[in-house]
């Protein structure tokens, strides 16, 4: 019987986590509504589905499989949310990066407008859930803005409000720079797009009201039970934890960024990255009127991208890509402050109150994959730092399919085996090599 998941790797994602989570609490961990309705696991157990992971894509998947009256149980090494669920910006944004021509060049042409399809509604999921389960996560639905910092972003960002619009997707239009300057409160960008379907939340909050819904239907969602061990029996599926054993017939790999030594093609196939977020102190009354008065999202065009947007107590959060291996100082958040203060010199001198960071799962085609690396196991992965809606629909999409026994051929996403990338240490520094040519390129196209 093969062995997916060896305990000292498990256990080094896991202590690794848990150093970055109690030297950088989040702004999300000290804000959120919602508690944490998990328990540990206590002793064995049985159920249909086991799903490794209580982010966005297994609670998403636990909620699928309850409705339909299949039993699941949760794991989860840390909480809900506790991985890059409960560290992202909390952007709500819809769609894949790419159009729906890109797609169907890319995937065939039946597949591609799928796709697009599918990912014109993936923020609705959020919208729908937190609407019918009362979900207390500072959900404001008032759009996400793509600002360009030069003019071949700005061409990008109006192609793509072409693209868009040509694929069906309502409410985007592209802000001239003096309206751009009036919403974002800075004149650090020459012009951009909204998206008014677009939004953000507490995203920390937003998981554990995902976990309390699945509980409510009968999942069962275990904190503190690291997974160590996955074994195929034949028959079923053994889950490994300190705390006890799982049995199932069936297994979801739901740990995307955090799935290091879980199950082989998930390993071949991800990049990782760390993007690093600060947040200020609730800010003075005339200094917040200056900044983002729509409270809208905001993500810009660069490749190394930046990131803000508002929290309930006016506190402006703003994030970047942080180095390789994770902030181990204060220091190591000094490049995000300097570009938040590019973006609003208005923020001088205002005390930083957070600094977090988080890991995101990047693919080598840049888009999610469910797989089924064998019967019965099935993986997704590979946000690329759309996490929010995406990887709350791939979780419901997955559930919908392991109820119905599809084949991951008959779903409207990219199936099978992500692109395999190099191995360590070649992959990290391929990493650094892209991320280096990526500012490079940001600096003149």
């Amino acid at each position: 019987m093969p062995r997916v998941a060896m305990l000292s790797r498990a256990q080094n994602m896991i202590d690794y986590g848990a150093d970055c989570q109690n030297r950088f609490p989040s702004l999300w961990s000290a804000t959120a509504v919602e508690t944490d309705p998990s328990v540990p696991l206590d002793g064995d157990a049985h159920c249909d589905v086991a799903i490794v992971g209580a982010g966005y894509t297994g609670l998403g998947a636990a909620i699928a499989l309850q409705r339909k009256g299949v039993s699941t149980c949760v794991l989860d090494g840390g909480f809900p949310g506790w991985g890059g669920s409960g560290r992202n910006s909390g952007a709500v944004i819809r769609g894949f990066k790419n159009s729906r021509s890109v797609l169907e060049k890319e995937f065939g042409k039946e597949h591609g407008r799928a796709m697009a399809d599918f990912g014109a509604t993936v923020s609705d999921e959020v919208f729908a859930l937190i609407d019918e389960f009362s979900i207390a996560c500072d959900l404001k639905r008032t759009g996400w803005i793509l600002p360009a910092h030069n003019k071949a972003g700005l061409a990008r960002v109006e192609e793509r409000v072409r693209l868009w619009t040509e694929d069906g997707f309502p409410g985007l239009s592209m802000i001239g720079r003096d309206e751009l300057v009036r919403q974002l409160g800075s004149r650090h960008y020459i012009g951009g797009m909204i998206d008014r379907e677009g939004a953000s939340l507490n995203p920390l909050s937003y998981a554990r009201g995902l976990a309390r819904a699945a509980i409510s239907l009968g999942a069962r969602v275990h904190r503190e039970s690291p997974v160590v061990r996955i074994d195929d029996q034949g028959m079923g599926w053994s889950v490994e934890t300190p705390r006890g054993t799982v049995r199932a017939e069936k297994v979801l790999l739901a740990t995307d960024a955090y799935s290091a030594g879980l199950e082989p093609s998930l390993d071949r196939s991800t990049a990782t990255v760390h993007t690093n977020v600060i947040a200020t102190c609730p800010l003075p009354a005339d200094i917040a009127a200056t900044i983002l008065p729509g409270e809208q999202a905001v993500s810009d065009i660069r490749r190394i991208l930046y990131y803000w947007h508002k929290d309930a107590q006016g506190r402006v959060l703003f994030g970047t890509r942080g180095n390789l291996r994770g902030p181990r100082s204060a220091r190591d958040f000094d490049h995000v402050q300097q570009a938040m203060l590019s973006v609003y010199p208005q923020l001088k001198g205002q005390p930083i109150e957070f600094r977090w960071s988080g890991k995101v799962g990047l693919t080598g085609d840049f888009v999610p994959h469910v797989n089924q690396p064998r019967p019965g196991l099935w993986t997704s992965h590979g946000y690329c730092g759309r996490g929010v809606a995406m990887a709350t629909a791939y979780g419901k999409l997955v559930g919908r399919a392991m109820t119905a026994n599809l084949a991951i051929a008959d779903l409207p996403v990219p199936n099978g085996p992500a692109p395999g990338l190099p191995p360590e240490p070649l992959r990290g520094l391929g990493v650094i090599a892209v991320t280096n040519l990526y500012r490079l390129l940001d600096a003149v196209n």
